[in-house]
């Protein structure tokens, strides 16, 4: 029996029986207070876990710090509704994890990864191309840290559908994840937007964004086909 357990068992058999109630409700919440510091420090190691791995990383993990690191992101757990967010405030970006969520780094990884890729990509003409390149980047970090495709949405057992949404994209074949991928944010592929015959400085921005698409497939297709198979 731990101590918190123990101070149940003696307020209750201490107090008045008048007072009991009064007793049970007071220890229960020392209980239900020592659950959440429990909770909270599991996921504060969890955090710390995930984030050293990523750094350590070579490929998608690793290029993800380097972003976080380069323009001073910090990443933390806190209360709110939403799996993950990206706030700023008082001129410093955050990227905010719930505290809700089960503390597995391969639950945070592809999280994290999500808010991150939004600036890998940012110096992109908006095209299902780029949209392609954010989701796969988080579904590689997801499978670089262990994470198993064909478990989803269970993640280290426990249900996370959050992840699910981040990564499955990526298993479809790439075709298919790339018109999912523009579908999912409103954006047409760069044939299309090249088909409208642009000017001339966004024509090269859209050769130069091709370019980069088709290294990043040629980069990324052992792994991937290791991964999902395709």
């Amino acid at each position: 029996m731990n101590k918190t357990a123990f101070a149940v068992v003696l307020a209750l058999t201490a107090a008045p029986a008048g007072a009991q109630v009064e007793a049970y409700q007071t220890a229960r919440a020392a209980v239900d207070t020592s659950r959440d510091a429990q909770a909270a420090q599991a996921s504060g190691r969890a955090l710390d876990a995930t984030l050293v791995a990523m750094n350590d990383g070579v490929d998608a993990g690793g290029r993800v710090t380097a972003v976080l690191n380069e323009n001073k992101i910090a990443v933390r757990l806190a209360k709110q509704s939403e799996a993950v967010k990206t706030v700023v405030e008082g001129g410093k970006t955050e990227i905010r994890l719930s505290d809700a969520l089960p503390a597995h780094p391969r639950v945070y990884v592809p999280l994290i990864a999500s808010e991150a890729a939004k600036l890998m990509y940012a110096d992109m003409p908006a095209c299902a191309e780029r949209s392609y390149m954010r989701k796969a980047t988080v579904a590689r970090a997801f499978y670089e840290l262990g994470g198993e495709f064909k478990e989803l949405p269970l993640v280290d057992g426990d249900r996370v559908d959050a992840v699910k949404a981040a990564v499955s994209a990526w298993t479809d074949g790439t075709e298919s994840a790339l018109d999912a991928a523009g579908e999912a944010d409103g954006v047409p592929s760069i044939m299309d937007l090249e088909a409208k015959k642009p000017d001339a400085k966004t024509a090269d921005a859209l050769r130069a964004a091709n370019s980069r698409f088709t290294a990043f497939l040629m980069d990324e297709m052992d792994v991937r086909r290791e991964a999902t198979g395709r």
